[in-house]
This record gives structure tokens, C-alpha cells and sequence, in this order.
């Protein structure tokens, strides 16, 4: 395991950018995922600490992540990194439900951040709004009991979203219950953690 030491003398892994006590890296299995992942992720995201996007990032075989960055206007901008018959997994209205396609995409662009920092990504980079937009269509609320969702309703985490579109366009696949499992083990290994703190 590569570790890095923080200025506060914690020391951290350098490969899943955790603390090395709640290091995510035995957790994380390969997935060969036939339908190309591209991420572009809101810079408040990067290093959040319970961020799900660097489980894709080590687990899927075909995954790029771009991490968008703010201009002196204010916006959040990423240069255009969608392939050709790429589609944007948004949920606007018009967005046509993922098992309803005719064909699949070439790729899947998804938009890491909160609700609110995934709508502006979306505003403030015309190339995303061009994408043609497919929805999923959860019926369970999410697994991700260690951050609060940002509005009611049924919220899944950026690591869920993936795995559901993904199982939605490669049934066969039985590797992508590998993802969910990482996720889940970083969960129950913070609910642990916040559990022992409580006790003290």
C-alpha cells in the first residue's frame, strides 16, 4: 500500500486518498465493465472524505474521471471528454429511462457532486447539456447512510448510480455487485467508527 503522511502527521494512503485506518483499498475488487464510465466530477468532491467516485476510479477497468475546475467568473468548467455516442445519466424531464433504449451508448458521462454543484456543472458546460440524457428509475432509497441527501426522496450515491446503469446495460455482468460491496464496507467501516466515537 503506497501512504502519504497529512500536515496534521496522520498517516494516509495515497491510492484510495483515505485516512490509513479506514484505508478503502482491501475492500476494492476489479470489475470489467464493457460500457465505458466518464466522470466529471465537482471539485468540492475530489477529497471529500466520503466520496464514492475513487471506488469507481479503482475498481472499474474502463473509467476516466475529470475534475472540473472554477474560473474567475465563478463557473465550473471541464473541457468536453465525451466520446462519440456518449449519454448523460441526468435526471431532467425529458431524460429517457436508461432500460428503455433502443441502443446503448458508446459511453456513460455521469456528474459527481451534490444536487445542487451536479445542476451547475451541468449549466455551466454547454458540451454536458448536448449529451442526450438518460434517467434511472431507483425504487429503494440509497445505501449511503453516512451523508445526508441533499432533497427528499430516492437519493443514490454517485458509486450507486453507476452500478445501477451499468447492471441496467450489462446484465450478464456479474462482476458489478463487486462495486456495491466496496461501498458498502466503507459504510459499515464509518458507521463503526462514529459508533466507538459516541461510546468515548
Amino acid at each position: 500500500m503506497d501512504r502519504a503522511v497529512e500536515p496534521t502527521g496522520r498517516p494516509t494512503c495515497y491510492r484510495c486518498l483515505r485516512p490509513e485506518r479506514c484505508c478503502l483499498c482491501a475492500l476494492i475488487q476489479p470489475v470489467d465493465n464493457q460500457t465505458p464510465v466518464v466522470v466529471v466530477q465537482h471539485p468540492r468532491e475530489r477529497r471529500h472524505p466520503f466520496g464514492t467516485v475513487r471506488l469507481a476510479r479503482l475498481s472499474l477497468r474502463r473509467v476516466e474521471v475529470h475534475v472540473a475546475s472554477r474560473n474567475r467568473q465563478g463557473h465550473t468548467r471541464c473541457p468536453p471528454c465525451a466520446p462519440p455516442g456518449s449519454m448523460l445519466l441526468y435526471p431532467t424531464p425529458e431524460a429517457t429511462p436508461l432500460d428503455a433504449l433502443p441502443t446503448p451508448p458508446t459511453a456513460l458521462v455521469v456528474v459527481d457532486g451534490t444536487w445542487s454543484t451536479a445542476h451547475k456543472l451541468v449549466r455551466d458546460n454547454p458540451w454536458l447539456e448536448a449529451l442526450p440524457p438518460v434517467r434511472l428509475a431507483p425504487t429503494r432509497p440509497g445505501r449511503y447512510r453516512i451523508r445526508k441527501a441533499p432533497r427528499p426522496g430516492v437519493q443514490l450515491s454517485t458509486i450507486e448510480a453507476i452500478t445501477m446503469a451499468l447492471r441496467t446495460l450489462e446484465p450478464d455482468n456479474q462482476e458489478l455487485g463487486r462495486l456495491l460491496e466496496a461501498f458498502d464496507g466503507m459504510v459499515e467501516h464509518q458507521l463503526e467508527i462514529e459508533q466507538r466515537h459516541r461510546r468515548f
